[in-house]
């Protein structure tokens, strides 16, 4: 259960932000949608966030697609130490981005359980992309990447699998 929004530290308030989260939820399910022509599976939101949120992880991904997830996942298997457990701390997060992109309609509801962009923008504007912290745009940026690398690397189920997780 999440600390009531008032109550939580500065930095808790800050790191998972409900509307910066939906925000890289929205720009994961808009690279995801252009790369495989179809909503993005939700159990995706919560390897990606957690990956892409972690330094250590983000600053080892590679930057090109061609890079195989399997292969890659080989070569820093170090990095799936934990991870269930990051992916199950930040769910509580993650969701309630989801529920405030659902309710402002910048990310909908999809066949099965996938979603699709909303009938409002969510994502980052330029200027602020522009304005914020290096390390604020090498996370959306990574997370766009995660997305497109999610989308060529075969199905859901081994995608998660690979990662240690359980859908």
């Amino acid at each position: 259960m999440l600390e009531v929004w008032e109550r939580r530290t500065p930095e808790e308030a800050n790191l998972f932000n409900p509307a910066f989260l939906a925000s890289l939820l929205h720009e994961f399910a808009k690279e995801y949608s252009k790369q495989s022509g179809r909503g993005a599976p939700l159990t995706f939101f919560g390897p990606s966030l957690a990956a892409v949120l972690h330094g250590p992880t983000r600053s080892r991904l590679p930057y090109s697609t061609v890079t195989s997830l399997y292969e890659w996942l080989q070569d820093n298997e170090d990095l799936l130490i934990g991870f269930a457990r990051r992916v199950q701390g930040i769910s509580p997060y993650y969701k309630e981005a989801l529920r405030f992109a659902l309710q402002r309609e910048t990310l909908s509801l999809a066949e099965g359980h996938a979603i699709q962009l909303g009938a409002n923008k969510g994502h980052f504007p330029a200027n602020f992309i522009r304005d914020t912290t290096p390390e604020t745009r090498d996370i959306i940026e990574r997370n766009r990447f995660f997305a497109r690398w999610f989308a060529k690397s075969g199905s859901e189920a081994t995608i998660v699998a690979a990662w240690g997780l359980r859908p």
